[in-house]
């Protein structure tokens, strides 16, 4: 029997993988002097859906270290990726201050299936990869706190997903069992992360994520869903035939 229902957030309650993807990209461009446009960024960018901070930066700085390597020349890898994440984070904290940009990016029908969940006295909880602040500010501005059991972040955990480690830590803090979870993830690491952890994991797909999921093949596909106006109906006919 299902009891509790886990939401991931970036990509999956609220478009902010399209946010975080833009402001790598026009930090990259910037940091380049326009070497690296944003749209290479962008089109390169689903492979990185649902890592950690460290581990996006990790990829991108791979894939982009010559460019990277010529217009800051004199520094090291670790302070180039720096650089990075310090004129990332600038770009990205300005749109999330921005109300009306980050309310258009809301994901409706996902959040539909919160309210409904949470009405029908499930656990909700959220377990994300973002950082206790960023986090704090979108839910804060899709006004979901009130719907949530609690919420845990990648600073309350030592392993991102791919790695089960934030599900198994969800789960012992719900003192349930895996089967008695079902997840909600976008992201083809956030799906690994619940598989790993032995839970029911429902991929709802977005255009970052969509070709990455599918092309896995980890997930049956009645578990794929790419249009979310078939969430709610998809989840609570799952939810009855496991009751």
């Amino acid at each position: 029997m299902i009891k509790a229902i886990i939401f991931d957030l970036d990509g999956t309650l609220v478009h902010t993988e399209i946010l975080k993807a833009e402001s790598y990209a026009q930090a990259i461009q910037i940091l380049t002097k326009g070497s690296v446009l944003q749209k290479m960024v962008m089109d390169s960018f689903g492979k990185y859906v649902g890592l950690p901070r460290a581990g996006v930066v990790d990829g991108l700085f791979e894939e982009y270290k010559k460019p990277l390597s010529e217009h800051l020349d004199g520094l090291d890898s670790e302070t180039v990726k720096e650089r990075i994440i310090t004129s990332r984070l600038a770009i990205y904290h300005q749109m999330l201050n921005d109300k009306n940009l980050l309310s258009g990016h809301f994901c409706k029908y996902n959040l539909d299936l919160l309210r409904r969940v949470h009405g029908d006295n499930f656990r909700t909880v959220l377990a994300t990869m973002s950082h206790c602040r960023e986090a704090e500010k979108v839910i804060e501005a899709m006004g979901i706190r009130g719907k949530l059991d609690f919420i845990l972040t990648s600073d309350d955990i030592v392993q991102g997903k791919p790695h089960p480690e934030i599900y198994l830590k969800v789960k012992d803090m719900l003192k349930m069992e895996p089967e008695e979870c079902l997840v909600i993830e976008d992201s083809l690491n956030g799906i690994k992360a619940g598989i790993a952890a032995g839970m029911n994991v429902f991929a709802v797909t977005n255009n970052l994520t969509r070709r990455e999921v599918h092309a896995a093949n980890i997930l049956a596909p009645s578990f794929i869903i790419d249009d979310p106006k078939e969430l709610l109906n998809r989840i609570y006919h799952f939810i009855g035939e496991n009751s």
